[in-house]
């Protein structure tokens, strides 16, 4: 088997005993995974909270907003720097207190959005305190999950890159899966390894349409943002970067569900009585 055979093997989920089990719990659960279904549901859940989701994400990030408003306003003392070969003192310990507190932030807002979703999706409305409360709840195996993820993507990437996005894929739910099943943190990435085998090519091209939805919409917003100067365009950035983020952590607990659906026959009433 060629490097770009087992590529492809590992995105279609191999092959798998039970296949033909769980084509009769996706009949009949009467829903499918499909790219077009899990993008309009989404999209329909974001716009109909894009308030309370935005300000959670806006709170939330907070420390994230801080340190990026701080680099974009010392971008040209910085290049300057760069320049003479003179790197500012503390320069690369704010990278990655950057990094973490990226983590940290969007993990939160992912747990917390991830239960507004769900919330949403059997007809209820939750409030930004029960949201909040959730997400606060699950943090730290969420973020032990996260920083163990981010660490295999990124040595993933470092690998000539398809090895990242196999596992970009393959772990795009572990989040939901703590949130909803109160996975522990290894258990998270072997719940989503089994709920995304046979469909990551379809959550692949999912997740480049809204890469590409969010290149474009970035383009549009540093043109504009051009004109503001630096901060400007900064805050442009940072708005268009939280709305994504947001929607990100809808479409992951919507994939979930439709993940859960097909291979489990489950309906969004069995997973959300969780919280009751």
């Amino acid at each position: 088997m060629t490097c770009g055979q087992y590529d492809a093997w590992v995105l279609s989920g191999g092959v798998h005993q039970g296949e033909t089990g769980m084509a009769q719990d996706s009949m009949a659960a009467g829903q499918r995974f499909e790219i077009g279904t899990v993008l309009s549901t989404s999209v329909s859940v974001f716009l109909r909270n894009i308030g309370p989701f935005s300000i959670i994400t806006g709170l939330i990030g907070i420390p994230y907003i801080i340190i990026t408003l701080w680099g974009a306003a010392s971008a040209a003392n910085l290049q300057a720097s760069i320049q003479t070969g003179s790197i500012p003192s503390g320069f690369y310990g704010m990278i990655a207190i950057g990094a973490i507190i990226l983590v940290l932030t969007n993990t939160l807002s992912q747990s917390a959005i991830n239960y507004g979703t769900f919330q949403d999706l059997r007809g209820q409305k939750a409030s930004f305190s029960d949201c909040l409360g959730r997400g606060l709840a699950m943090l730290p195996r969420v973020v032990g999950a996260a920083i163990l993820a981010s660490l295999g993507m990124t040595v993933g990437f470092m690998l000539f890159i398809i090895p990242g996005i196999i596992l970009v894929v393959v772990w795009w739910v572990f989040v939901p899966a703590i949130v909803v099943e109160g996975a522990g943190i290894m258990e998270s990435f072997t719940r989503s390894r089994a709920l995304t085998s046979g469909r990551r090519w379809p959550i692949l091209g999912l997740l480049v349409l809204v890469g590409i939805a969010q290149w474009l919409v970035g383009l549009v917003i540093g043109f504009v943002g051009s004109l503001f100067g630096t901060i400007g365009a900064e805050i442009l950035n940072l708005i268009v970067t939280l709305g994504f983020t947001a929607f990100a952590s809808v479409l992951s607990g919507v994939g979930y569900y439709y993940l859960r659906a097909e291979k489990e026959g489950i309906v969004i009433d069995d997973i959300a009585r969780v919280f009751d």
